[in-house]
């Protein structure tokens, strides 16, 4: 079954996956009034001691926030990023992925909103990994791709691979890509791991569950016919 495509939340965009219920849904946006003290009907916002100094004043451009129209709940956005609430922005990782690689990921996923550079070099970190669960030694991403190329890679994989190589090279090393300036490159990274583990683990396994679903005598007849020159 195809999976629905996810959208992650953007700053200002009208739609995207909400990082509360995850429903692709329409966001209405405002800017943030700060209030020192607001009394709602029967319910009454203070500050946390009664007694402090208090302030009223819009806040600068900034800070805004979003409200998902499909559950209610608010997003808090500062300088085009989410404050709160703290959840991954991106869809979780493939799951024919080592366990040790999902939680690269997943760490990367995590601390995106702080840090993209170090986000991007987590991932770096995970690609080499899956560079070793697909059968190459792990060592040096440029050369594994390079013998993946020779056994005959996709070449939107092998793509893929060394825009995740170079971009996550940039992270760690300096270089012609500033990270902190295109954040959303980071994020593209993501889906380029999960269409990696895609295209190299999880559809050589399915096409491989349904061609052992085959009859005995129709797999013999297959490979007598392999075997003719």
């Amino acid at each position: 079954m195809k999976k629905e495509k996810y959208y992650p939340p953007e700053h200002l965009k009208g739609q995207f996956n909400c990082p509360h219920c995850d429903v692709y849904a329409k966001q209405s946006w405002a800017y943030i009034q700060a209030q020192g003290y607001m009394s709602l009907g029967n319910a009454s916002y203070r500050s946390i001691e009664n007694s402090l100094s208090k302030f009223q004043e819009m806040l600068n451009e900034e800070w805004t926030i979003s409200r998902c129209e499909h559950c209610k709940n608010i997003i808090i956005w500062f300088g085009g990023n989410i404050l709160y609430p703290k959840k991954l922005m991106v869809e979780l990782p493939n799951d024919d992925l080592l366990d040790d690689i999902k939680k690269d990921y997943l760490e990367a996923a995590t601390i995106f909103n702080d840090s993209p550079r170090a986000s991007a070099a987590i991932l770096r970190l995970a690609l080499q990994k899956a560079c070793k669960q697909l059968g190459e030694k792990g060592d040096n991403i440029n050369d594994d791709i390079k013998n993946f190329v020779k056994k005959g890679l996709n070449e939107e994989v092998q793509k893929s691979l060394d825009t995740l190589r170079i971009i996550g090279n940039n992270a760690v090393h300096p270089g012609e890509i500033n990270i902190e300036e295109k954040p959303e490159l980071v994020l593209k990274l993501f889906k380029l791991i999960n269409f990696i583990a895609e295209k190299m683990l999880t559809e050589p396994k399915e096409i491989k569950d349904i061609y052992e679903e085959l009859p005995d005598n129709a797999k013999e007849q297959i490979i007598k016919r392999d075997k003719q020159k």
